[in-house]
């Protein structure tokens, strides 16, 4: 491994803070050690960064640091290249220990101090494998959808109601004129006083989606809040993460709360489409067997019913063959003619 001078005196600064916790990669802990095996004068100033770190959690023992006499053993496991002077590369290093430590405690109490303030009084819900339903403070009902967390404060204040949202969820908003509620979801902000609406926010998607099923919502982009679409019942807003465009949609799809509501909505649908939709709603893995067979058409409704029942139609129509192997469950059949 060859690396310049520069990338590994950037790499060593980056990695000593995450050494001194605990927290290096494996791949960023061999890449540190192949660093210190190529500069052995850098594991000296792990070693002197080790004591700063360590004297953090034990002021009491401070005063019995003697400089003097770790600098001079310092000064012996250094090599003798003739560019450590005794006088003034022990004045640099005193006053850099000391202007180290105290930034060092610095940041560890800001840190502290702006982790407290802000997480005090906050509540996280967080969804794996099934939805979770929440009330907050003000009444508002929240259906956190699978793979998705929110946060918000235990006690809104008294000028806003604010929630943050990674992946989707549904809104039923206790209505308030005094104080918008805003959900921040990465790229945009959803602002509404009193509706009920889904929004649909995973980070691997490209679109924020924004269905309205009662009231108004306004959709604007963090990024130039100049940039703002006002949503109604059965309308639909997108946002491109990657153009960076809003868009309004007159009318919204009908399955965008199905996996709320359990209701599947296909109208001349191909079977591929039933089968992602039925895989989203229920957690399940249906796997097509041929690619005639994932091209028929399919008219059909599904209000709230089990996965076999579901499951029980769709083979009676198509005349499928569903077998189950492991977590797959298997489509199969002749196909279909138009």
């Amino acid at each position: 491994m060859n690396m310049s001078v520069e990338d590994t005196h950037s790499d060593f600064n980056n990695l000593v803070p995450k050494f001194l916790s605990g927290e290096l990669t494996p791949d960023e802990n061999r890449l540190f050690r192949e660093i210190l095996r190529q500069d052995p004068g850098k594991q000296v100033l792990v070693d002197e960064y080790r004591k700063i770190w360590d004297s953090v959690g034990s002021v009491a023992n401070r005063e019995s640091y003697d400089l003097d006499a770790e600098w001079e053993i310092m000064r012996e496991k250094l090599p003798e290249t003739g560019l450590l002077p005794r006088t003034s590369t022990r004045s640099i290093l005193f006053y850099t220990i000391r202007i180290a430590a105290v930034l060092l405690v610095g940041l560890i109490f800001s840190f502290a101090w702006i982790y407290t303030a802000r997480m005090v009084g906050t509540e996280k819900v967080i969804a794996e494998n099934e939805p979770m339903e929440v009330v907050l403070d003000d009444g508002t009902q929240v259906t956190v959808n699978r793979q998705s967390k929110i946060r918000y404060k235990k006690k809104f204040s008294e000028s806003e109601r604010k929630i943050y949202l990674d992946g989707e969820a549904w809104f039923d908003v206790t209505r308030d004129t005094s104080r918008p509620f805003v959900i921040d979801a990465g790229t945009v902000l959803v602002e509404v006083l009193g509706t009920s609406f889904n929004v649909n926010a995973y980070k691997e998607n490209p679109t924020v989606e924004i269905t309205v099923e009662t009231g108004v919502v306004a959709l604007t982009a963090k990024q130039d809040h100049q940039e703002q679409v006002v949503l109604r019942a059965g309308n639909s807003g997108t946002y491109n993460q990657e153009s960076r465009q809003l868009k309004l949609i007159q009318s919204s799809n009908p399955n965008s709360i199905s996996w709320k509501t359990r209701e599947l909505y296909f109208d001349h649908s191909s079977l591929q489409e039933v089968a992602d939709l039925i895989n989203s709603v229920y957690n399940t893995n249906l796997v097509i067997m041929n690619r005639e067979l994932a091209a028929c058409p399919i008219t059909v409704t599904f209000r709230d019913q089990s996965l076999e029942a579901v499951l029980n139609v769709l083979e009676m129509t198509l005349d499928l063959d569903i077998t189950r192997a492991g977590d797959q469950i298997r489509l199969d059949g002749a196909g279909c003619v138009e």
